[in-house]
């Protein structure tokens, strides 16, 4: 029996892009025929709440010991894990669904664990171990982060050894650094079955040793710090990065250790690991950078997959149709091209590369006599506004205009509006609008989106979607529009770049800004590049560069957009026909599970 684990802080909240991987992988038909049980294993954070909701919406607890709660004697099979570790254990289990398709489901099994007073001579015992195999040197960090996912692995073992048969083939799936501790102690204990030891699990209890560990690296932090706080963003990493490549320089070579960031060391540590899964060729890339003493031979290129959703042509344009009424509604004109960016509001998607992409188009549409709108929806507050506060908000003119203060503006929303709103100022034939909102209804952002309205509507009724990041190691959001014949406009340090050049052969749904080849001509392709370093790249040079890839672009981009509904059914049919190509099913069909 294989049992896949996956070990995350997303056990039981989809926070961010974790959360949708583990949901799309895990719901697939090639995943379910691999692995006959999943476990989702992570810290119970905070006090956890009532532990009937601990689960979350749709989850059954059967154990929690905080609360004395046992459904089915789970007590009797964890009791002495806990009284050895001194740890309390929340237990049970959750449907994952398809975000796109509730018929796709899986049942898996979630453990909890709270930490917060774990066994001081434990956490000693496996901080000891893990220096003598591994040279972690946890006295380092003080930080709670590192000492909780530390932590979690201190039991980790002992508890799989009660929830599955000693014949177990257990495949830790450790996603980004927060998994690396509890492989680590699995491969502790593989190291101790091959040398014929009896293992610490379960005193004497011989536990099931057939482990596989896998590192999914979803980025690479440190790569992403540099990245994120230097001047030249990724125009002067990749050009560093491409270069010390060939020469086979290491990051650290070039950028400075990174001894004391835990994050960095634990990365490193993936290195010992059965193998890496990169999500895209460019995290290869930047891992092997990282981390120059991995064997490149474990380390796979396996792309996230997208949603695949199935729509007509009315779909299509009875979306649009509710987009541009609602355009009409508040800003008093019908558009001809609708361009959206639904995103996190945070420095690598990078949106002020948007603002600038709109005043070249701006200068194409006056000149086709064509209307546009831009609608950028992101928010810092997570939950949204509420019901009240969109309508105190949407009776003052919001989203079309906006004052600072809750609950409207807050932090990076100011600065972001004040670019948009220059722009708007200047321009005739393209407006920006910014719904500082999560979701997009009636309900969720006010009376001038038509009743009806959905948030996919937003999706299927775009023309494009911007995506010019400086940092996206795949990057799912970007390629939403894909399904329903929009077009994909993305950056090349997106990592869902390569996966269009690889498996959709419908070049006219994409266009990719190659931002991190255009200094001294250098092109993009990992591997290729001038000898010129990036690293001395200043802003406003960087700027410069940015300027010159959209006034290339700009054109042929404006070329590629329909020019009427029939060019848009057109889009949609060949979308279709050929999106599954990027859906979960072939993604998890070409990583052939069994085969990790």
């Amino acid at each position: 029996m294989r049992v896949g684990i996956h070990v995350t802080h997303e056990a039981v909240q989809k926070i961010g892009g974790i959360g949708s991987v583990i949901h799309g992988l895990c719901t697939t038909k090639a995943y379910k025929r691999t692995f006959r049980r999943t476990l989702l294993y992570g810290p119970l954070f905070g006090d956890g709440g009532d532990a009937a909701g601990r689960l979350g919406k749709g989850g059954e607890v059967l154990y929690s010991s905080r609360e004395g709660y046992d459904r089915k004697g789970h007590g009797s099979l964890f009791s002495e894990v806990q009284r050895r570790f001194g740890v309390d254990l929340t237990y049970g289990r959750r449907i994952l669904t398809d975000e796109y398709d509730p018929e796709k489901q899986n049942r898996v099994e979630v453990l909890l664990v709270d930490v917060t007073r774990t066994a001081s001579a434990e956490v000693d015992r496996l901080k000891h171990r893990l220096w003598e195999s591994y040279r972690i040197e946890s006295d380092r960090f003080r930080e709670w982060d590192y000492e909780q996912y530390l932590r979690i692995a201190v039991p980790y073992v002992d508890l799989l050894q009660r929830l599955y048969p000693e014949d177990a083939e257990l495949y830790h799936f450790a996603h980004e650094y927060m998994g690396v501790p509890c492989a680590l102690a699995a491969l502790l204990d593989r190291a101790g079955a091959a040398e014929g030891k009896q293992g610490d699990a379960g005193h004497g209890r011989r536990g099931p040793r057939r482990h596989r560990t896998l590192f999914y690296a979803h980025e690479v932090s440190p790569c992403r710090g540099v990245v994120e706080h230097d001047s030249g963003h990724d125009i002067s990493f990749y050009a560093d990065l491409f270069r010390d490549r060939k020469r086979g320089v290491s990051f650290e070579k070039t950028h400075g250790s990174r001894v004391d960031s835990y994050r960095a060391q634990l990365v490193k540590r993936a290195a010992h690991f059965d193998r890496v899964l990169a999500v895209s060729d460019l995290v290869k890339e930047e891992f092997l950078y990282f981390v120059p003493e991995a064997d490149p031979e474990k380390v796979a290129v396996v792309y996230n997959g997208i949603p695949t959703v199935s729509v007509d042509a009315d779909k299509k344009l009875s979306s649009r149709l509710l987009l541009q009424t609602a355009v009409r509604n508040l800003l008093g004109y019908t558009p001809d091209y609708i361009f959206t960016h639904v995103t996190r509001l945070v420095t690598s998607k990078a949106l002020w590369r948007d603002i600038t992409f709109l005043y070249f188009l701006e200068e194409i549409l006056q000149r086709e006599n064509k209307r546009g709108v831009y609608i950028l929806l992101s928010t810092l507050i997570g939950t949204g506004r509420d019901s009240s506060a969109v309508a105190s908000l949407g009776a003052e003119g919001w989203p079309r205009t906006h004052k600072e203060g809750w609950p409207d503006l807050l932090g990076a929303e100011v600065e972001i509006y004040r670019y948009l709103e220059e722009f708007n100022g200047k321009s005739r034939n393209l407006q920006g609008l910014f719904v500082n909102q999560f979701g997009f209804s009636r309900r969720k952002c006010g009376a001038f989106v038509p009743e009806e309205t959905e948030f996919l509507d937003l999706r299927i009724g775009s023309d494009a979607e911007f995506g010019f990041s400086i940092y996206e190691p795949f990057g799912i959001a970007q390629l939403e529009t894909l399904p329903f014949g929009g077009i994909a406009a993305l950056s090349s340090a997106c990592g869902s770049a390569y996966a269009l050049k690889a498996d959709f052969p419908c070049p006219e749904l994409y266009r990719i800004f190659d931002f991190i080849g255009v200094e001294g001509g250098r092109h993009s392709s990992v591997g290729k590049g001038d000898d010129s370093a990036g690293s001395s790249l200043s802003a406003d040079r960087r700027f410069e560069l940015e300027k010159q890839v959209f006034r290339r672009e700009a054109p042929l981009f404006y070329r590629q957009l329909p020019r009427n509904d029939e060019d848009r059914i057109q889009t949609l049919a060949a979308a279709q026909e050929h999106i599954r190509r990027l859906g979960w099913e072939e993604t998890v069909k070409s990583m052939r599970l069994r085969a990790l």
